[in-house]
């Protein structure tokens, strides 16, 4: 085993020790707050705190500022109440405020963040320091909710069923929040709850929290004060049903030649939704044929690298609960659901003068997914998928259906985690496991027939969360037939075929591909003063792409770090950050990939409110691309500069700014690219409010890979110099009636044009030289065909030929949804997905001036009403 290997593998052993030799810092003094019993109805939900039970209980007080001045008590008086029966928990909060007048409100959608004065009650119903349930409401009565898993990651999409009244009177603003146990998860036997209250006073820019909550500590669960009095807590029955119809209509260009598309098409559909309490700490979601059409589209983007690009998941029941999944390694996320549901990978060749119709997206047959904390006292997850298999229809020069081909195979996925805390959740020790099966048909065999995924992780923390090692371990294989396996050999992860890799060999013959990675992170989390280091190694088979995300593969890494953060108000600032770190990356060859040192951060926020962030020098040396010419030798880089800087305005203005720029180019002659972006950020009234967001890039590399061809007995890589352009035009609107009625709309017009010159073939790829790196292409030309070529021994017959590799995209997405809540828990959504897309070879490039020509290209409209009905039982 390499020494990376034992480095790792020790680090993690001694963090397992870390419970035995760091008990000499202990916590600070923990906030209590008691909560008194009252009887079912005893309170009545109206935003007043008028009833007896209100003022027999205790209240907590003496608020800490977090922002802006952290530490020191809160400018206005805030008194939290807690009152439970047997089938919900209440929180009443009074705001006190010395100008009642300048209260900020501001109408919003359910969980939309919004510059507004706001109350935070937190649950760590567990107690288990780790996880938390976020109950957030404004004076105007707009909602927020919000469950954290694993103290650092965050899941907006949860919406529990709840309630809370405002009301807003000559001595602040009240809150009374009725939050039914149905709604949480806790464990009964239990009688204390991790506790925390955020108030923000808008104008102040003040936040401050009931327990004290200071910028230099981490985490948030494990700063949490105590709320106890829980006694003899019930287990209600947690039966949720959400049933949904769904009627769509999509209009969009008509077939091209070889493709089919219906010009006008119709459906009806329905699901639906089960939430099934087993425990008051286990829950089961189940889904069948789930529809996703109110989801925003994703931006439009021109990918030239050899990677894919990455998507954040939105679909609400892959969002929902995903923290407990949220498994990452150096070199991958290992639980990507949009593998689930997507296009199908695979194609179909149309019939003689025919043409083809292939489906947009698989469709989902069902799904379960099982969630629980401290079941006997570990923390579970499992989420089980099937998808259909899909064809492709093929049909006949007259329309009609001839025939059908597979396209994407009857699949099953599986993900599974399991982990258990030490310590109160200072320590956790975890496993995880992602496998993927496909039913395969001949005309599929070149997939995948199987993937399987495993991860060991921890986390150590000690010295009260002040320092932290993090590790994990992960192993990965794969299976399939010669064709599939040789696929995954040669995919950009790892390039077995790179003729100058002395640590792989591509074997034709494998039916099966395994790897394992490995990383260590140590660090200082709070304080002033923080660092860390970390080390990771990835071996070149280690492939988690079925039903993950790889971000890259065949790597050895080493980083350190350091950064000071100062919190409390000083000469300009109100607080600031800077930081600096370092890394160095190579192949388990040992080939030198990226030497960067170093990565410079700054950011601040100004007594007025304007923020900036700013990376003032980042060095990248000379470095080996193992990626460049897709498979062939390693190609030696220059060394080059990055420069990045962002500044926002007053949030709280009715009219705020965000301008940003970015630019790195290398010390020499090399690429160059950059980016100018603007926002403006407009509220029109409490109700109506948006943003305009423009962005040019311009960009020029003269090493952008174009083909590799065979001339004369030798591998040719063929680059050119590209000159790209891109600028698009993002929009977003949101006008809230009230919290539960409100439009959105959301389009983004994107255009981007890439031409090539300079084009060149590859001598010496490891030269320091440019000259005796790249050469001209003898006899090359390229005609008003489009069509280059070369003539390498001037005997007038071209050794080979390219197309100009020049193009120009335009695209127009855009997303309009009417959300109504008519009655808590069901909704009515109708939405209108608006899209145009073309590309022509004429990369001409006008700006702006070139959005009118989108309007050209034929649209692509879907309209579609859709309407879930909840039933609590």
């Amino acid at each position: 085993m390499s020494r990376t290997v034992g480095v790792l593998l020790l680090l993690a052993f001694l963090g397992t020790r870390s419970s035995a030799w760091c008990q000499s810092s202990s916590a600070p003094t923990s906030k209590e707050l008691r909560a008194a019993r009252v009887a079912d109805g005893r309170i009545h939900i109206d935003g007043h705190l008028n009833e007896t039970a209100w003022a027999t209980v205790k209240a907590g007080t003496d608020f800490t500022q977090r922002d802006p001045s952290d530490g020191t008590p809160a400018s206005e008086r805030t008194e939290v109440r807690v009152l439970y029966s047997e089938s919900a928990i209440y929180v009443g909060v009074r705001a006190f405020d010395s100008e009642p007048r300048r209260i900020i409100s501001e109408v919003a959608r359910r969980d939309r963040t919004v510059q507004a004065d706001e109350i935070s009650v937190f649950f760590d119903s567990y107690f288990d320091r780790r996880t938390a349930f976020e109950f957030a409401v404004n004076p105007s009565g707009a909602i927020r909710d919000v469950y954290y898993q694993d103290e650092y990651t965050s899941d907006i999409s949860w919406d529990p069923v709840w309630e809370v009244v405002t009301s807003v009177d000559s001595a602040g603003w009240t809150a009374e929040y009725r939050i039914p146990l149905t709604q949480l998860r806790y464990d009964r036997r239990g009688n204390r709850w991790g506790f925390q209250v955020m108030r923000r006073v808008q104008r102040k820019s003040e936040r401050a929290y009931w327990m004290p909550y200071s910028k230099k500590t981490s985490g948030l669960a494990s700063r949490f004060g105590t709320l106890t009095g829980l006694d003899s807590l019930s287990q209600p029955v947690r039966l949720e049903l959400r049933p949904y119809t769904v009627s769509s209509r999509r209009t969009r260009k008509a077939s091209s030649v070889g493709s089919y598309a219906p010009p006008v098409d119709t459906r009806l559909s329905g699901g639906g939704d089960v939430k099934l309490g087993l425990t008051s700490n286990l829950t089961l979601d189940v889904t069948v044929n789930p529809d996703f059409g109110q989801v925003e589209a994703d931006p439009s983007v021109v990918n030239l690298s050899a990677f894919e690009s990455y998507f954040p998941e939105k679909r609400p029941f892959f969002v929902e609960g995903s923290g407990l999944f949220g498994t990452y390694v150096q070199q991958g996320q290992v639980f990507y659901s949009r593998r689930i549901g997507r296009s199908p990978q695979s194609g179909a060749a149309p019939p003689p003068n025919g043409s083809v119709e292939i489906p947009d997206q698989t469709r989902i047959i069902g799904a379960a997914k099982l969630t629980g904390k401290k079941v006997r006292g570990f923390n579970v997850g499992l989420v089980s998928v099937m998808t259909a298999q899909e064809k492709a229809l093929l049909r006949d020069s007259a329309g009609n259906v001839s025939g059908d081909s597979p396209v994407e195979p009857l699949t099953h996925y599986l993900v599974g985690r399991l982990e258990k805390d030490f310590r109160n959740g200072s320590n956790t020790v975890g496993a995880m496991i992602t496998g993927v099966n496909r039913k395969l048909t001949p005309e599929l065999r070149f997939l995948r027939s199987s993937s399987y995924v495993g991860v060991a992780d921890g986390v150590h923390r000690w010295a009260n969360g002040t320092y932290a090692l993090r590790w994990n371990i992960a192993g990965s294989d794969i299976r399939g037939s010669r064709a599939a396996i040789t696929a995954a050999q040669r995919s950009s992860f790892r390039y077995y075929q790179r003729p100058d890799a002395r640590h792989t060999d591509l074997d034709t013959s494998r039916t099966e591909l395994s790897g394992w990675t490995a990383t260590a992170n140590f660090g200082k989390e709070t304080g002033t003063w923080t660092y860390w280091g970390l080390a990771s190694q990835t071996s070149p088979g280690f492939d988690v792409n079925d039903l993950g995300f790889q971000f890259g593969g065949d790597n050895r890494d080493l980083r350190v770090g350091a950064g000071y953060n100062h919190t409390r108000p000083k000469g300009v600032f109100r607080d600031y950050q800077i930081s600096a770190t370092g890394w160095r990356r190579w192949t388990t060859g040992g080939e030198l990939i990226e030497t960067f040192f170093p990565f410079v951060y700054v950011g601040a926020t100004f007594k007025n409110n304007w923020t900036l962030m700013a990376n003032p020098m980042n060095v990248d040396f000379s470095r080996r691309c193992i990626t460049c010419l897709r498979g062939g030798p390693s190609l030696r880089t220059d060394p080059f500069h990055a420069h990045f800087l962002r500044i926002t305005t007053d949030r709280r203005r009715n009219i705020a700014f965000g301008m940003e720029g970015y630019w790195n180019a290398a010390f020499t002659t090399g690429p160059r690219a950059g980016s100018v972006a603007q926002t403006l950020y407009w509220k029109a009234s409490e109700t109506l409010n948006g943003s305009v967001t423009t962005r040019y890039s311009p960009s020029d590399d003269p090493y952008q890979y174009v083909t590799a061809r065979r001339a004369l007995d030798s591998t040719r890589y063929v680059l050119g110099e590209i000159h790209q352009k891109t600028v698009y035009l993002t929009n977003r609107l949101n006008w809230t009636v009230n919290p539960k009625l409100s439009f959105e709309f959301y389009a983004q017009p994107f255009v981007s044009s890439g031409s090539y010159d300079n084009f060149k073939q590859v001598v010496d790829p490891a030269a320091k030289s440019l000259a005796n790196r790249f050469s001209p292409l003898p006899g090359f030309t390229c005609g008003n065909t489009g069509v280059c070529s070369t003539d390498y021994n001037a005997d007038g017959v071209a050794e080979f030929s390219f197309g100009r590799p020049d193009f120009r995209f335009l695209q127009l997405r855009s997303t309009a949804v009417l959300r109504w809540e008519y009655r808590p828990g069901s909704v009515l959504f109708v939405a209108w997905q608006h899209g145009r897309t073309g590309s022509e070879s004429n990369p001409t490039f006008s700006g702006f001036g070139d959005f009118p020509d989108i309007l050209k290209i034929r649209p692509d409209n879907t309209v579609l009403v859709k309407a879930n009905y909840w039933v609590n039982f």
